[in-house]
Order: C-alpha cells, then structure tokens, then sequence
C-alpha cells in the first residue's frame, strides 16, 4: 500500500541521505559515537541542533532573565509555523502541549459530551491514552475494542451506535508497530458528526504524513521520541473546523492574544482557535528545541526519512525471518518504524547481551522491540546481528 503522502518539501538545503554523506549527518547524532541506539520508539536522542536551541534559551535566562518581548513570540510563532508545515496543518491549528497525555486530556475534556455518550477507545493504546480516557469523563461510558490486524473501520461499525460521539485510536500501536489506515475512518466518522482523537507520538518523525489528506479532529504528540525531544514538550493539532463545537476548556490568560503585558487589566480576548489551550507559561526551552529537530527532519525531507527508515526496518526483518524468529510487526498495510520480534533465545537474555556491547532496543512483553531511525546505518544492523 502506498505510504500517506507528505506536504511538501523541507526547508534548508541538507545533505542527501542517499549519498555518501551519512558520515556528515551522524555527527548531528552524537549518541551514535558511544551506542547503536535502535531505541526511538522509547526515548529519542535529541540533536545537536536541538542542543543549540537550549543553549540559546539557557544564556537569556542566564544573562537577562527573560525574553524580550518580540524575541519570545517570535520563537512561539516559528515553533507553530514549524508544526503546522510538518503535518500540513494551519498555524492556528497548533496548540503547544508538554506531552502526549496533556494533548489527549485537552481533546477529551473540550469535547460536547452529555451523560451516557460512548467513546470508543482502541484497547491497544498506550496508557497516555487509556489513563486520560479512564480518570477524566466518568459521566460517559467507555467501549474499549481491539484493533489489531483489523479494519479499524470495521471494527468502528460492529460498535456503532447513536450515542457513540467519539473514537479514539493510537496511529501506530506501540508494541507491534501496527499502522492504522485513518483516512476512510475518518470519512465515516466525518459524516455522522464523531469527534476522531489520534495519539501520533509514534508516528510523527517516522512517518510522511498530511493532515489535509484525511479528517481528523484532533491529533496530539510529544516531542520525546521521533522528533528527538526533549520530552516536556509537544503539541495538539486541533481542527479549525471543530473549534466551535467544542467547550473551550483548559484554557488560561496566555490563551489570550497578548502582544504586550504592559497593562495587565485590560485583558485581550481568547484565541478564536488551537491557541486559546495554551493556558499558562509556555515551555520555550522545549518548543524552541522541537523547533529545530522538526526543522532538521523537514530539511531531508520527511518523505526521505521515512524511506529510509523503511529501508532499515527491511533490513531488520530479512535478517530475523531468516533466523526463524517470530515478527510481531505486520508485513503488509501502512509501515511505521517499529519492528517487533521474538528472537529463538530468551528474549531478556538477548536484550541484555545488547545492552552491554552498546546496542539499545527496547523489551517490552516478552519481545524486542527496534525502532530505528534515519541516521541509523546497515552497518549497524551487521553489528546487531553479529552480537545476537
């Protein structure tokens, strides 16, 4: 099946990722001098130019104590502008978040639900969802449903009903790697007035990906995995089209449209859109950091990214279906970056002998779980395969 399509080209002219260049574009990695780190799913390294954003953010502090005024919307704004152009949204579609939970929480709580609506939550989601979902609406009953190596559209028809008013859904399964297809749902849910929640965070750095080729209400994702960090920071796409039906919760006075803070009792109105939700003082070290890891990723090319991503995780999955070993990872349908396996021996054991000779994966139920990235090298996966 063919990837989702990406928005467009990046925005510096970086070395190509087919070439030899490989040598260059590791150094803005420095982990790679001390790890094979295979471990983006969990916790992704962040760059060196994400570094320099921090550090930049760090002497203000230091040598002035805060931002000047233009300088601190300036980097806001550039920070939405860079998220809006990574998934093909609107500026004002973006709302600053510290994680994937908080954006998820501020969906589910702005949603116009009454006593007795259903959410349809996938049973395979992370806990960032599952969590936010059990502990925030109990006036509302809770339909968990397993989605795995199933239509998620089918499955969203054998549980419809007319007080369903919102399905929730992780892009890609955390464990498996399992890519849902969400355009026809989307569509469906479109057309019978159901509020579509998506958690991206395994998604969003890995994979080419537009918001305009399908509907979606709102879609929320952390920085601290794909996007190279830092955790702490993350953002919310919220609809410009479902904004006036929501409630308008979860909002505070830096949801307002402040330009200056001179006089502070004449208070500007809120945000008309995704921007009302940032409720209060902005984690600017993050989102400045954010900003240039999706500035990086967007100067490849994410189409490129994710090619080469899926040209590694081939790689993986040859090597191991050779070795007999059991993949989790669906071969066919939408490809994230997660290939999951069972090797022949215990599974901790070889997770262990990885991680003392420098290799990181993550081991999650009894599987190992590798999630490379586009620095990543074949090289490595001869290393990998000659300490398994």
């Amino acid at each position: 099946m063919k990837s989702p399509k990406r928005h467009g080209g990046g925005v510096m002219n970086r070395l190509n990722l087919e070439s030899g260049d490989m040598d260059k574009i590791r150094e803005e990695f420095p982990i790679t001098k001390e790890f094979i780190y295979f471990n983006h799913g969990g916790t992704g390294p962040i760059s060196l130019s994400g570094v320099r954003a921090v550090d930049e953010c760090i002497n203000t502090y230091l040598h002035q104590a805060e931002f000047d005024i233009e300088e601190y919307f300036r980097r806001v704004d550039r920070a939405r502008s860079m998220a809006a152009e990574f998934i093909g949204a609107l500026p004002d579609e973006i709302t600053f978040t510290h994680n994937t939970s908080e954006g998820i929480y501020i969906a589910l709580i702005n949603l116009p639900l009454k006593e007795d609506d259903e959410i349809l939550v996938m049973e395979e989601s992370f806990p960032a969802v599952r969590y936010v979902v059990n502990h925030n609406l109990p006036y509302c009953r809770k339909v968990y449903a397993p989605f795995s190596r199933r239509d998620p559209l089918d499955v969203v028809k054998e549980n419809f009903n007319s007080r369903l008013k919102a399905v929730v859904v992780d892009f890609v399964q955390y464990l498996s790697g399992e890519m849902i297809e969400i355009k026809r749902l989307g569509d469906f849910l479109k057309e019978r007035g159901i509020f579509f929640v998506v958690d991206a965070i395994q998604a969003l750095g890995a994979v080419a990906f537009n918001i305009r080729d399908c509907h979606v209400d709102f879609l929320a994702c952390g920085a601290g995995k794909w996007l190279f960090g830092p955790t702490g920071a993350g953002f919310l796409y919220v609809n410009k089209e479902s904004v006036p039906l929501l409630k308008k919760r979860h909002v505070g006075w830096l949801g307002a449209q402040w330009r200056s803070f001179n006089d502070c009792q004449k208070a500007p109105p809120l945000y008309p859109d995704a921007r009302m939700f940032e409720l209060g003082s902005r984690n600017i070290i993050g989102i400045s950091a954010l900003s240039a890891n999706m500035n990086l990723l967007l100067g490849y090319g994410l189409e490129n990214v994710a090619r080469r991503i899926s040209m590694l995780k081939s790689e993986l999955r040859k090597r191991f279906t050779a070795r007999g070993c059991e993949i989790l990872t669906p071969e066919a349908g939408f490809q994230s970056g997660i290939l999951t396996v069972r090797p022949r021996e215990d599974s901790r054991a070889v997770y262990e002998r990885l991680k003392e000779n420098k290799v990181i994966v993550s081991l999650r139920s009894g599987y190992l779980r590798f999630s490379p990235h586009f620095y990543n090298t074949v090289e490595e996966i001869e290393k990998i395969f000659e300490v398994i």
